[in-house]
């Protein structure tokens, strides 16, 4: 195809973290910190029967993974970017964030009824020549 600037072989798109187990009223799935050197964006989707918390997906960078605390949010040293998840939206889950930090987790916040149906997927991304 002439004048197309995107080589296939050129992009590269790890799994991070992902998870199908359901999340009751206001259940938390946070991703372990995860070391994403060299990539560009961290992008994946979302899809739950019941609408996710206010802003309840969060992708939290650091430079530290000690500023991301298992098993908890973090409060301070970081940058955060914030989604609403709406129930069984399949035209809207999707995201990318562009890489600031050495280290990214993702975190998901139920909203206000127990999940019957939950996907989440996180990956990395590398783009390369473009």
């Amino acid at each position: 195809m002439s004048g197309n600037k995107v080589d296939i072989s050129q992009v590269d798109e790890p799994i991070l973290a992902s998870t199908t187990t359901t999340l009751g009223i206001g259940g938390i799935f946070i991703s372990p910190a995860i070391s994403v050197l060299g990539y560009t964006h961290v992008c994946g989707f979302v899809y739950s029967d019941v609408a996710s918390a206010v802003n309840g997906l969060v992708i939290e960078q650091a430079y530290q993974s000690t500023d991301l605390p298992a098993g908890t949010p973090a409060t301070s040293l970081i940058t955060r970017s914030l989604y609403g998840i709406s129930a069984a939206d399949m035209d809207n889950n999707a995201f990318a964030v562009q890489i600031v930090a050495p280290f990214v987790r993702i975190v998901y916040t139920n909203g206000a009824a127990a999940q019957t149906s939950f996907r989440l997927f996180f990956g990395g991304r590398i783009l390369r020549g473009l």
